[in-house]
């Protein structure tokens, strides 16, 4: 269990860069925050995270069930965290187009707590960018 870097988020949190975070998102970084290497700041798989029947879960796993989000809801997590500049999937390529690769068929995602942003620009959502249209007029 890594305190020191719970306490890191902990106290991030509370920084404006944190601001009008989801609680979803919040809770993806405690875990994986307290799931990590002080040092290597990389989420470890403990002897414990095992299926009823015996058998390995994985870090999504373990994420989804101690987040209670499904599939979609970590994806979402995951990437609203990465839009903010929080990348907790550690890459391990990069496909013909130039995009990230977490996981591969037999290469299930890792997870690190990167560095946390002193201050995060987040482009504007589809909602802010429909209000300013309104008040432009066409030619």
């Amino acid at each position: 269990m890594a305190e020191s870097l719970v306490g890191e988020v902990a106290a991030w949190l509370g920084t404006p860069a944190a601001q009008g975070m989801p609680a979803s998102d919040r809770l993806v970084l405690m875990i994986v925050a307290e799931r990590s290497n002080k040092t290597s700041r990389r989420m470890l798989w403990h002897g414990g995270d095992r299926r009823d029947d015996g058998t390995k879960i994985t870090l999504t796993e373990t994420l989804q069930i101690r987040t209670g989000l499904g599939k979609r809801g970590l994806s979402e997590a995951l990437q609203r965290l990465a839009a903010r500049g929080i990348e907790v999937r550690v890459q391990i390529d990069t496909d013909s187009l130039g995009r990230p690769v977490f996981a591969r068929r037999g290469h299930a995602v890792d997870y690190h707590l990167p560095p946390l942003p002193a201050s995060v620009e987040l482009p504007p959502s589809p909602k802010d960018r429909s209000r300013s249209d309104r008040g432009q007029t066409r030619s």
